[in-house]
């Protein structure tokens, strides 16, 4: 590696890959981290999903982690038309420009919406009163209540599913996913056609759930907000239920 010019960044969601879908230990990042240091190698924090739902201060502070960037998604701008944004330590980011006119080294970055003055404004507004309403804390409560109403009908109905959640995250595993070996690349070979009926079983699963008015990604993630009170999470409940009656 070292021959190549060594490892530039290294890249991650901090709660594990696609939203935590395979969970990682508690002291991963830090491991992640320390590693980073010492190759001199930057932490980037894919912080799409986490970046306002772990809280304000998204999953790095969650997990008390420091990236040196940090992407968060278009949530960012409260509706309004943007691709999302990029933050990270200062020296960092002086050497990422817009437009031109330098006469330095620098990266280009650029988009179509890139620093659009009314989506600047309204992400910042939309920022201010997710923190007044603490959107976080509450679509948190309400993954914990998702969470815990699931294992109950499941554990109820005698069905062999795994749910668990990491705030208004909900993972609803329903087809074994979490059980397929990939420690090598030989396991993870030999699990790679089990692994497409197990995920045309999720989607089964999505379309059973569709059909009874909830909105899955895929049949196995479930993601809660500030409007989910606790009648809207018991309502989405029976009708789990209803679907889980049909195994």
């Amino acid at each position: 590696n070292r021959l190549r010019g060594g490892t530039a960044a290294v890249l991650l969601e901090p709660l594990g890959p696609e939203s935590g879908t395979r969970p990682v230990h508690p002291d991963y990042n830090r491991q992640v981290r320390a590693l980073c240091d010492e190759f001199g190698a930057l932490m980037i924090f894919d912080e799409v999903v986490t970046g306002f739902r772990m809280g304000p201060g998204g999953a790095q502070a969650y997990f008390n982690v420091k990236p040196d960037i940090t992407v968060l998604g278009k949530c960012l701008a409260g509706g309004y038309p943007m691709a999302g944004a990029i933050g990270g330590r200062r020296d960092v980011m002086m050497l990422l420009v817009g437009g031109i006119g330098t006469t330095s080294k620098r990266a280009f970055v650029g988009g179509t919406l890139s620093a659009n003055p009314l989506s600047c404004v309204a992400g910042y507004h939309a920022l201010l009163e997710a923190q007044r309403t603490d959107a976080a804390g509450k679509a948190g409560r309400a993954g914990d209540r998702m969470r815990k109403g699931l294992e109950q009908i499941i554990e109820r109905l005698h069905l062999p599913y795994v749910v668990y959640n990491m705030g208004s995250i909900v993972h609803l595993q329903t087809s074994g996913v979490l059980l397929l070996d990939t420690s090598n690349l030989y396991k993870l070979w030999k699990a790679k056609d089990e692994a497409k009926g197990r995920k045309h079983m999720m989607e089964e699963m999505g379309a059973a759930y569709s059909a009874h008015g909830l909105i899955t990604l895929a049949g196995s993630r479930i993601y809660t907000s500030l409007a989910d009170t606790d009648e809207v999470v018991d309502d989405a409940l029976n009708r789990f239920e209803d679907v889980f009656k049909l195994v």
